[in-house]
């Protein structure tokens, strides 16, 4: 007698980041070939960027697509589609709001939604006085310079939402392949300390959470790596089972999945592959499989999973008072020494702002940027100055700005001036025991 079949999840990828296209979404939710749909919407930057967007005004913070994501999702929600997200960045409440107003303005009604609170541990480092290893200082020592904290969580609370019918689950900082897990374990009645079966759906979640990394994005070399239709790439979608996942794509999508895509994206950003840490587990990729199935399909197994790390990563916010960026294009014969010409200038007109700039550097993009002298060629044809400053004196992050912008009147041929100042917010880590990171979830209706 044959047994029951295995459960197989179908979970695909919508979002790779806070400003990812919105068109693949779409296209993944309208095929009908997912129930699940996992968005990651942060990164260190962008997360620093909601912070600094609820700074200047509390009721915002939240992923700024959501207006314009609901009313395309009509369909798949309509169906019964579930959405997981850390929409709410840097403020989960003002995401529920925004979706829930949304939903009703399209016409759906009664939708369930989860919102997870508690990532926000600003109190709690502040109260540790946490160490800030990348800063060699501590959280006490900044002061009023720390002006957010948010934990890295982890699938949990992702589980209790889902557990309570939510058919929508946002949060804050959730961690990118948590995203994913929560929907897996859940829909799968997998436990979270089967530390395996967890280690299992974190590799799938980082298979997922990138986006268009899975299908050929990052992969792309040329003339060594090329894929199909680099210019609608498709999201990854995954078929997940008690032992194995087949990573694929939607018909039609360019790209590709086959075996280099795959591992390429398996040991992107995990720094470990025997030790990668997230909140729900310490997997171990050092055992994985890959089977190349052909047509866009690959199977993949063997990840483990270890007991969770006992400590949570924290991204801290410092306030780092301003940030100056101003450029000058140079071109034709000699453009390279003009444009160092300019740069002497420059700095010699802000040497008077002295101590009150923290930071100034000068590049010459095209020449020395990214690799300093190690890259030695021939002179260019073109060059652009780009300067940049951080102080906390706006006086001198303006002044920064308008001396390149001055550069107009020599040395000869300078162009294309641009210029701006922002607040300039730094992030950096810290860890806190995850016993002390109080989460809370709550299930509302539209």
């Amino acid at each position: 007698m044959l047994g029951a079949p295995t459960p197989v999840l179908s979970i695909g990828s919508g979002s790779a980041y806070a400003n990812d296209r919105l068109a693949p979404a779409v296209a993944m939710a309208d095929s009908g070939r997912v129930s699940v749909m996992g968005f990651d919407c942060l990164a260190e930057r962008t997360m620093a960027l909601a912070q600094i967007r609820r700074r200047q005004d509390p009721s915002a913070g939240q992923d700024e697509r959501i207006g314009a994501l609901v009313p395309l999702l009509r369909g798949y929600l309509s169906r019964g589609g579930k959405v997981v997200g850390n929409f709410g960045a840097a403020n989960p409440d003002a995401a529920y709001e925004e979706f829930a107003a949304r939903l009703r303005k399209v016409g759906l009604l009664g939708v369930r939604i989860g919102v997870i609170r508690g990532d926000d541990v600003h109190d709690l480092v502040t109260r540790l006085d946490c160490a800030l290893p990348e800063l060699g200082t501590t959280v006490g020592a900044l002061g009023d310079r720390i002006v957010s904290a948010n934990a890295y969580i982890g699938a949990a609370p992702i589980v209790d939402c889902l557990r309570e019918d939510a058919q929508i689950v946002l949060g804050g900082r959730l961690a990118d392949p948590s995203l994913f897990v929560g929907p897996i374990c859940h829909e799968l009645g997998w436990d979270l300390t089967d530390w395996d079966r967890v280690g299992h759906a974190t590799m799938v979640g980082h298979l997922l959470e990138c986006g268009v990394h899975s299908t050929g994005g990052n992969f792309e070399d040329p003339p060594y790596r090329l894929v199909p239709d680099p210019h609608n790439l498709g999201y990854p979608l995954a078929d997940v089972d008690d032992g194995s996942v087949v990573v694929t794509k939607l018909p039609g999508t360019g790209g590709a999945v086959d075996e280099l895509t795959m591992k390429t994206q398996l040991y992107y950003e995990i720094h470990d592959p025997a030790r990668y840490l997230t909140p729900d587990v310490t997997a171990d990729f050092t055992g994985v499989t890959i089977e190349d199935l052909g047509d866009n399909r690959v199977r993949l197994s063997g990840a483990r999973g270890r007991e969770w790390p006992s400590h949570l990563k924290v991204l801290v916010g410092v306030d780092q008072g301003w940030k100056a960026v101003g450029e000058m294009s140079y071109g034709g014969p000699g453009c390279a020494d003009r444009a160092r010409r300019a740069e002497e200038i420059v700095r010699a007109r802000l040497d008077a702002f002295g101590s009150d700039i923290d930071d100034l550097r000068v590049d010459l993009q095209g020449v020395g940027s990214l690799f300093g002298d190690r890259l030695v060629g021939g002179e260019p044809t073109e060059v652009r100055l780009r300067l940049a400053v951080r102080t906390p004196n706006l006086e001198a992050a303006r002044a920064a700005v308008h001396e390149v912008e001055l550069l107009y009147f020599g040395p000869a041929g300078g162009g294309g001036a641009t210029g701006s100042v922002v607040p300039a917010l730094g992030v950096t880590p810290a860890y806190v025991p995850r016993e002390q990171v109080r989460l809370e979830t709550e299930v509302l209706e539209t």
